[in-house]
């Protein structure tokens, strides 16, 4: 995100951006085409291609948006751009044919490739950015550009820190726990009731919104990231392990996505009622393996 701009700007974008992220996903649901068990008729197909066609243009319209505000008009701004020339004309080409459109919509919007997930979880890392060279020349969907932006942003060191931080303390290893951006009373509690005597590096705890708190950890995985999103009475917890410290002790975190040796970094998620949410997070930090967790094999 620009340097230039203010504290307060910065997260005014991060609150667009996660906005417009669950925009996104929801109309790429309302816009999947009909399968094969519906009966549709050609006026009722016409509907739908002139719906998410208008629904196609707000979506070309975030995504550069976002793009923008994260990476600049950049070479990534620059293939979101040609991308959707080639998506629009893609579609164009389509008309009322439906097997056409269930392949447009598995080309060009849904589909996620497990190489470019791979890409993202290699490069997009929280105190060990890589660059997104692998990652920009593999996507090819919204989807797989949205998970990119998102990915970057969630495993961004400097854009968590560029956020003022409203409360900061240290632990017992003498790192800082900050606390950073919208003030809430859900937020405020975590920050003030998280434990100094838990073994981690630099904390962050970016708070976006009522409904949205980043964490970034350090010396946990390498840097574990956190995506709390609360909704209702529930708190849904999504992580990233970019460092496979210890195989077994990874798979016996809950809501864990199961690795091997092989895989790229480790993610899962988990949702609990939100009263439950502290006490969860501080174990399933204490949780995650360390450097000091590691196998060595003779």
């Amino acid at each position: 995100m620009n340097n230039q701009i203010s504290s307060e700007e910065r997260l005014m974008k991060l609150q667009h951006l996660f906005s417009v992220d669950l925009k996104i996903k929801n109309l790429m649901n309302k816009i999947c085409p009909p399968s094969e068990n519906e009966a549709i008729n050609d006026d009722e197909i016409m509907k739908y291609v002139d719906d998410t066609y208008d629904e196609l243009i707000y979506i070309f319209s975030e995504l550069k948006c976002i793009a923008n505000d994260v990476f600049g008009q950049n070479a990534i701004y620059k293939k979101i751009s040609d991308f959707e020339i080639q998506a629009k004309n893609e579609f164009a080409h389509c008309g009322i044919n439906l097997e056409s459109l269930r392949n447009f919509y598995r080309k060009y919007i849904s589909d996620m490739k497990p190489n470019f997930i791979d890409a993202v979880k290699y490069e997009f890392v929280g105190y060990g950015y890589q660059g997104y060279a692998n990652s920009l020349s593999l996507a090819s969907t919204v989807n797989e550009y949205l998970h990119m932006i998102h990915s970057y942003v969630l495993n961004n060191y400097e854009i968590f820190k560029s956020i003022t931080a409203l409360k900061e303390k240290n632990n017992t290893g003498n790192y800082p726990i900050a606390l950073r951006g919208y003030n809430s009373e859900i937020s405020n509690k975590l920050f003030d009731e998280f434990p100094l005597d838990l073994d981690i590096g630099w904390t962050d705890i970016v708070v976006v919104n009522e409904n949205k708190i980043l964490m970034m950890v350090r010396d946990r995985g390498h840097a574990l990231t956190i995506e709390i999103s609360l909704r209702h009475n529930i708190a849904r917890i999504d992580y990233f392990i970019p460092k496979l410290c210890n195989i077994d002790m990874i798979n016996d975190l809950p809501g864990i996505n199961k690795v091997n040796e092989n895989s790229v970094g480790a993610t899962g998620n988990v949702e609990i009622p939100v009263e439950e949410l502290n006490n969860f997070l501080y174990d399933f930090i204490s949780k995650v393996p360390t450097d000091y967790d590691m196998v060595i094999k003779y």
